[in-house]
C-alpha cells in the first residue's frame, strides 16, 4: 500500500527522504509475499477437507462470503449507483468495466480509471476456480511435485514471452506468470503434511530463514533490485522472489506451530490480527481512494512533481484512512457474510499439521 501510494511523480529528493522514496519503490514485492501466503493457506485448507462429503461445495461458499459482497457491492455503488447521480457522474468513468465484474482484467487491461489494481485480486479468483480441481485426489506428495512444475512452467513461460518482446504489466499480471508463488506457497503446505519431509528439518527454522534471506540479497544485484521492468527482473526475479517468499512463511508457520515462542507471540499480536481482519478491505477501498481522491488533489496541490515530503507524509495517512475504512466495512458489512461461514465448515477435519 505504501509502494502505491508513493508510485507517482515525485519531484527529486536527496538524503532520507530520497532513502525513504528508493525503499517504498520495491514495495510490489510484497504482491509476491502475498500470493505465496494464499498459496500456502488455501491449499493446507483443501488438502485438509479432501475427504468432506461437501469439499467443493464448502470450498467455493467460503471464499464466496469472504469475497463477492464486498467486492461487488462497491463496484454496484460506484460503476452503478454513482453515474445515476448528476453531480457525480463525471468522477467516474464506467467505461471498459465488464472486466471488473467478470474477473479478467488481469487478461483485458480494460477498467476504468482507479479500478486497475483488482488486477490481484482477478488473479486470486482464478486460483480458487481451478486449484481445488487440482488438489482433489492428490496426495500431499504427489501435490508437492505438481506444484514444482507449475512453479518451473511460470518461469520458462515468462523466459519464453519476454523472448517475444512481451511488455512488462503483461507479464507482471498474467496469472499463469505469477503461479510460481501461488505454486511454491502451496507446496510449503504440501511439505508440512509430510511428516518424513518435515520433521528434520523443525529445528532447522532459523537455517532456512538464513537460506532464504541469503538467497533474497544475492537475487538483488541480479535482477537490478527486482526490477519488473528489465528482462532479469522479469524472468529470474519473480522466481528468487517466490523461492524466498515461500520459505517465509512456511517457516513462520512452522515457528507458529510451536507456542510459546516470540514468532508465533508476534504474528499473534493485536495489531497485526487487525490488520490481517481488515486487510481485505483495505485492499479493496486503498487504489480506489489514492486515484480517485488522493493522487488528484495532490497533484492539483503541487502539480507534476509531487514534492516527496508531501508523498512521504500522504502515504501513511493514506493507510491509516484504509484501515478505518476497513474496520467500518467489516464490522458494520462483512462479517455478516462471514457468520455464514460456519454452514459450510466440515464435520470431521483431518489436520496433520494443526497450524495450518
Amino acid at each position: 500500500m505504501l509502494h502505491n501510494a508513493t508510485d507517482i511523480s515525485m519531484a527529486p529528493a536527496s538524503g532520507v527522504l530520497r532513502a525513504l522514496g528508493l525503499l517504498t519503490h520495491p514495495g510490489w514485492i510484497g504482491v509476491q509475499l502475498f500470493f505465496a501466503l494464499s498459496g500456502f493457506l488455501i491449499t493446507g485448507g483443501l488438502l485438509d477437507t479432501q475427504r468432506s462429503a461437501h469439499y467443493f461445495r464448502d470450498f467455493y461458499a467460503k471464499r464466496a462470503l469472504r469475497i463477492l459482497p464486498l467486492y461487488y457491492g462497491v463496484l454496484f455503488a460506484l460503476l452503478v449507483v454513482v453515474p445515476l447521480i448528476p453531480a457525480l457522474r463525471a468522477s467516474i468513468s464506467s467505461a471498459g468495466q465488464a472486466s471488473l465484474w467478470l474477473f479478467t482484467v488481469n487478461w483485458t487491461h480494460t477498467a476504468p480509471y482507479g479500478f486497475a489494481h483488482f488486477w490481484s485480486l482477478a488473479i486470486e479468483e482464478q486460483f480458487y476456480l481451478l486449484w481445488p480441481l487440482v488438489v482433489w485426489r492428490l496426495t500431499p506428495r504427489r501435490l508437492l511435485s505438481v506444484c514444482l512444475w507449475v512453479a518451473l512452467g511460470a518461469l520458462l513461460l515468462r523466459c519464453v514471452l519476454v523472448g517475444f518482446g512481451t511488455d512488462w504489466w503483461t507479464l507482471y499480471t498474467n496469472t499463469v506468470c505469477r503461479m510460481d508463488a501461488l505454486a511454491l506457497g502451496s507446496a510449503g503446505a504440501c511439505f508440512l503434511r509430510i511428516p518424513e519431509l518435515r520433521e528434520p528439518l523443525l529445528g532447522q527454522t532459523k537455517r532456512i530463514l538464513t537460506i532464504a534471506l541469503t538467497v533474497f540479497v544475492v537475487g538483488i544485484p541480479l535482477t537490478h533490485v527486482y526490477d519488473r521492468t528489465r528482462w532479469a527482473g522479469e524472468t529470474l526475479g519473480y522466481s528468487v522472489l517466490a523461492v524466498t517468499c515461500a520459505l517465509f512463511v512456511t517457516v513462520v508457520a512452522m515457528f507458529a506451530a510451536k507456542p510459546p515462542s516470540r514468532v508465533a507471540s508476534f504474528v499473534g499480536c493485536a495489531p497485526l490480527r487487525s490488520l490481517g481482519k481488515y486487510s481485505y478491505a483495505m485492499y479493496v477501498f486503498h487504489g480506489l481512494l489514492h486515484k480517485l481522491v488522493g493522487e488528484p488533489w495532490l497533484v492539483a496541490r503541487y502539480g507534476d512533481a509531487v514534492p516527496a515530503s508531501a508523498a512521504l507524509c500522504y502515504a501513511p495517512v493514506l493507510l491509516l484512512v484504509s484501515y478505518l475504512l476497513g474496520f467500518c466495512s467489516y464490522e458494520l458489512f462483512e462479517r455478516h457474510f462471514l457468520k455464514l461461514k460456519s454452514l459450510f465448515a466440515p464435520k470431521h477435519q483431518a489436520r496433520v499439521f494443526p497450524a495450518s
